[in-house]
């Protein structure tokens, strides 16, 4: 089974979880599916809606312990996914912060002590929604998967989406597809090219529309789901099925 099959597998699974326990046993097994050993997750709700902070992990206990009482406010991972807006590999740690501090380096030190050997992470952020972040990482001397790194990636996103909608749902049923509004063809229809990395032009001259046409409807689209970012707009869209993996991923 390819690596996109494998993915839209897991979108299918944790868009129907029920709870945030499933959502947990569905990324531990993601992880090791896509070569991992571990994930740790965690969902901070930034609207004001009351909902305390999520954290899923199967990291190696010994470190949620020291992390718990001791390291977490040294932790160059948190650090970093609040200066990046994309994935990176912990390796490349030093070139984010420019220097690690001797704490941080302290920290890398103790987790690949406990058990996290080398790892990835996905920083998650809805401006003025909520903040969060995924990492994977692999144990003892394995490397990293790099294979199975955009892969991570997406599993990263829609598991905080399923995350999300799990806790603003609370006590109420978890949004469905069909609760949610639909996106006109033409808005769908500029959407899948810009999923495919087409600019503004590009879709306009494919679709007969002005640049500024294209923009037009792809900020509706963003309106009418109420995201503030493309990239946000394409994973609900994909995440709720109004999108498809073929679709979004042809050339």
């Amino acid at each position: 089974m390819s690596i996109l099959a494998d993915v839209q597998t897991f979108v299918r699974a944790v868009r129907d979880a029920p709870d945030l326990t499933s959502v947990e046993t569905l990324m531990a097994d993601a992880a090791r599916e896509f070569g991992f050993d571990h994930y740790g997750l965690t969902h901070v709700e930034r609207t004001g809606h009351r909902a305390a902070p999520v954290y899923l992990s199967n990291f190696p206990a010994a470190w949620l312990d020291a992390v718990t009482t001791q390291l977490y406010v040294h932790d160059p991972v948190l650090v970093a996914s609040e200066r990046s807006a994309a994935a990176f590999a912990w390796e490349d740690l030093p070139a984010i912060l420019r220097k690690l501090t001797q704490k941080q380096k302290h920290y890398m030190e103790e987790a690949r002590r406990n058990g996290l050997a080398e790892g990835f992470t996905v920083p998650l952020h809805i401006p003025g929604e909520a903040s969060g972040v995924c990492s994977f990482a692999t144990s003892g001397n394995r490397p990293l998967p790099r294979a199975s790194l955009p892969a991570a990636q997406y599993v990263s996103c829609f598991a905080f989406e399923a995350v999300r909608s799990l806790v603003l749902a609370a006590p109420a049923a978890a949004p469905t597809a069909e609760d949610l509004p639909r996106l006109t063809q033409r808005q769908l229809d500029c959407l899948v090219l810009v999923a495919r990395g087409k600019t503004d032009w590009v879709a306009g001259q494919l679709l007969g529309l002005s640049p500024e046409t294209v923009r037009m409807h792809i900020d509706n689209a963003k309106s009418r789901f109420g995201v503030t970012s493309r990239a946000q707009l394409m994973i609900r869209a994909l995440f709720y099925g109004q999108l498809s993996f073929s679709d979004a991923m042809m050339h």
